[in-house]
């Protein structure tokens, strides 16, 4: 019996393992589907679209009718069923009808603004994503590098304690090969917590909470060198239609100058209907009607004021709609800029750097190889070109973070999209 429970536990025993340690494949559109499904902030600004689609409807209802009944005429010390007059009335009031037209339009651009604050709210979390995203890949690359290194200065500690004890190295070698070896360690435990770092950063910009950041992903994109050629000016001739910011500010000055033609209907005068049906004398066939509206008597107080409020208003916000479209710009600029910098560097490592340093490395490996070279030369070599490959994956994910915030600038995806490449 306690064999065949062995058995049993054995045969299970690689199931569990591997539930345990499955890995998710995760490719970046998959991250940022997820990442726009489960971010809270994207559910609060489509429910934010609901919520203006009510006030359209509220915005626009008429008030509630007034519905009445009165006796009159009723003799003294008496209950009033002995009256000589009833009077049924339904009397409804609203404002002049071009009121609610302009009402209308402006709740209408209230819901635009909505939707254009969800797209805000969107490349935000696309821009967290692609960057978080990024940066493990990065980070996963730097760990093989340190590790790398590791190998290479437990190797070259190795060496010189060798090279002591016989007699052939000094003293201060052996120290020196010994601190290098102490930081790489120390190096490779630092990328560790750092691609830890990533991963929860991942996971947070996924929207997952909570949730562990030692979930294992395997992403499926690599970091590798694209030159998209991004074209400031195509950018430029766009971004009044795409940058979401800008589009706020035109809605907003909309609503400026609707609001001011309410104010300058606020002159016109409100309309009242009603309808009466009445009993007199216990004949209940009299029936009426009135009309009635609103005398702005005291326009040169309240209604002069509501101009004077909502002009002030309207240009308030032309003002503010030519600073968000300048303020945008200036960032466009900026990112553009550090974006032009991020590229000649990486250009920089793949024109120059990589290139030498790799030359470096297969001259001293066949100098080695041959016997004209030391060890620790070679060493040296090697080290240069892990040292000049992690300095390029930073200066690489440096300039896909700078094409990210051009994205999110411009409210809309740059790479890929043939119309802004020079």
């Amino acid at each position: 019996m306690n064999k065949l429970f062995v058995l049993f536990a054995v045969a299970l025993l690689p199931l569990c393992i591997y539930g345990q340690t499955e890995i998710k494949k995760l490719s970046l559109n998959e991250a940022v589907e997820i990442g726009l499904k489960n971010n809270p902030e994207v559910r609060s600004a489509i429910e934010n679209i609901s919520a203006s689609q009510g006030r359209f409807w509220s915005g626009i209802s008429l008030p509630q009718p007034e519905v009445g009944v009165s006796y009159e005429y009723a003799p003294a010390n008496s209950s009033l069923s002995n009256y000589s007059e009833k009077t049924l009335a339904i009397s409804q009031s609203f404002e002049f009808p071009s009121n609610y037209f302009l009402k209308g339009s402006k709740y209408n651009k209230e819901e635009e603004i909505a939707v254009y604050k969800l797209s805000l709210t969107e490349r935000s979390v696309i821009n967290q994503v692609k960057t978080s995203y990024y940066k493990v890949l990065a980070k996963q690359y730097q760990i093989k590098s340190a590790d790398e290194n590791l190998l290479i200065s437990e190797d070259f500690f190795k060496k010189a304690e060798i090279r002591q004890n016989v007699g052939e190295g000094t003293n201060l070698e052996r120290l020196t090969a010994k601190v290098q070896y102490t930081e790489a360690r120390n190096n490779l435990e630092v990328a560790k917590n750092e691609l830890t770092t990533s991963f929860a950063e991942l996971n947070y910009s996924l929207g997952y909470g909570e949730q562990s950041y030692e979930t294992n992903f395997a992403l499926t994109d690599t970091l590798v060198f694209v030159d998209h050629k991004i074209s400031i000016e195509q950018i430029y001739k766009s971004l009044e239609e795409t940058n979401p910011q800008i589009k706020i500010a035109e809605l907003k000055c909309g609503i400026a100058s609707v609001e001011k033609g309410l104010a300058w209907s606020s002159i016109l005068p409100n309309i009242n209907l009603a309808y009466f049906k009445q009993t007199r004398d216990g004949n209940n066939g009299f029936y009426g009607a009135s009309f009635g509206i609103s005398v702005p008597l005291w326009f040169m107080f309240d209604q002069r004021g509501k101009i004077q409020e909502a002009t002030a208003n309207q240009s308030l916000s032309e003002s503010e709609l030519q600073l968000t479209k300048n303020e945008i710009a200036l960032k466009i600029k900026n990112a553009f800029t550090d974006h032009e910098n991020n590229l000649q560097q990486v250009k920089f490592y793949v024109n120059d750097i990589l290139p030498q340093t790799e030359e470096i490395y297969r001259t001293a490996m066949k100098s080695y190889d041959a016997g004209e070279l030391t060890y620790l030369e070679y060493l040296q070599a090697k080290q240069t070109l892990i040292s000049s490959r992690n300095n390029f994956i930073n200066a690489l994910f440096n300039h896909y973070q700078s094409v990210f915030r051009i994205e999110e600038i411009a409210g809309q995806n740059i790479i890929d999209k043939s119309e802004l490449e020079k």
